[in-house]
């Protein structure tokens, strides 16, 4: 049987069985004694790690997963969430370990490697993650908490961007500049965070009472280059009439469109407007410099490790009440100079 499977039989969680046979605390100790008992009478006694003759470790990972590296690979965002997921960490006296798992490499190697870090728990940075990848983690013997995806379907416990907020919030300040044809910049990598945001913009131009036009939805690649290429040769070939602005999936797609259009002569924001998504370091320093929709890294940061803390110090149970809890961060367009004013 699976851990999982096992958990199930004794009636605890796979959470509160990895704490048990890991010696960790966070487990009563009636319900540790029950359980050391039965796995050894199903004669699973081989499950159980030795005793530590030291206290556990103070150690949390912090697992990259790849499922293609397309995101992760052109802008490592998480490399900008590291410092403050660090210093949140260290409020509760614990330290960071990184780890990394790509798909395109046999998983299960991948998962035990980590169990064997003994850490305490695990934050699972999954950007490029879709749900069926979340199956990889339910053997991990680890408590754990997703981010950056919502996983929406599963009961997992989450901290993700309200990507919703964003797109709504750059396509109201548009409107409230005069902008009535708003476009959309879709990158052909789809991970759940552009899902939402193109969902999200589908919702705000019915709210506004926009018209949707689908010729005003340009599907261009995920690179700064690539969608500088698509750009042009959209431009170049097709004779269709620009939108009076563009919301983008990412910075990424929406610099390459400033630097497409400028070059075909159409001047960013005279002639049409770019909003881009995440604010990343790039906005300020584009012609024009970037409006686009911010997240804040230290409030994604605390919520991950702040809800990892509480998994630790309070191990899911079996209840009929137990449910997985979806944390959103809440986004704040950051004006800059790409939008025409009024």
């Amino acid at each position: 049987m699976t851990n999982k499977e096992i958990a199930q039989q004794v009636g605890i969680s796979p959470a509160a069985l990895s704490l048990i046979i890991n010696h960790k605390p966070g487990v009563s100790d009636a319900t540790r004694s029950r359980v050391l008992d039965q796995l050894k009478d199903m004669g699973y006694e081989e499950l159980i790690k030795k005793a530590p003759l030291s206290e556990p470790s103070n150690n949390i990972c912090f697992i990259i997963y790849k499922r293609h590296g397309e995101v992760l690979d052109n802008h490592p965002f998480f490399l900008l969430l590291m410092e403050n997921i660090e210093a949140q960490a260290r409020t509760y006296g614990y330290h960071i370990l990184l780890s990394t798992i790509d798909k395109r490499q046999p998983i299960e190697p991948q998962i035990n490697r980590i169990d064997e870090l003994h850490a305490q728990g695990a934050i699972i940075f999954a950007t490029e993650m879709f749900d069926e990848d979340m199956s990889a983690f339910e053997s991990m013997l680890l408590p754990f908490v997703a981010l950056d995806n919502d996983f929406t379907r599963l009961s997992c416990n989450t901290v993700s961007i309200n990507n919703q907020m964003g797109t709504y919030q750059a396509i109201d300040y548009l409107i409230k500049n005069g902008h009535q044809t708003i476009g959309y910049l879709k990158s052909q990598t789809r991970i759940s965070s552009f899902k939402e945001r193109h969902w999200g913009y589908d919702l705000a131009l019915n709210h506004f009472q926009l018209s949707f036009l689908p010729e005003n939805i340009w599907t261009v690649h995920y690179t700064e280059e690539g969608s500088y290429r698509d750009i042009r040769q959209i431009l170049e070939t097709s004779s269709r009439q620009l939108p009076d602005a563009f919301v983008c999936d990412d910075d990424t797609t929406a610099v390459g469109a400033i630097r497409a259009f400028t070059e075909k002569g159409i001047r960013v924001p005279e002639d049409i407007s770019i909003i881009g998504f995440n604010d990343r370091p790039t906005c300020e320093v584009t012609t024009p410099p970037l409006t686009s929709v911010n997240v804040s890294k230290k409030a994604f940061a605390i919520e991950a490790v702040d809800e990892l803390m509480r998994l630790l110090q309070h191990p899911v149970s079996q209840s009929a009440d137990n449910r997985s809890r979806k944390i959103r961060i809440g986004t704040k367009l950051i004006i800059r100079e790409s939008v025409r004013q009024k």
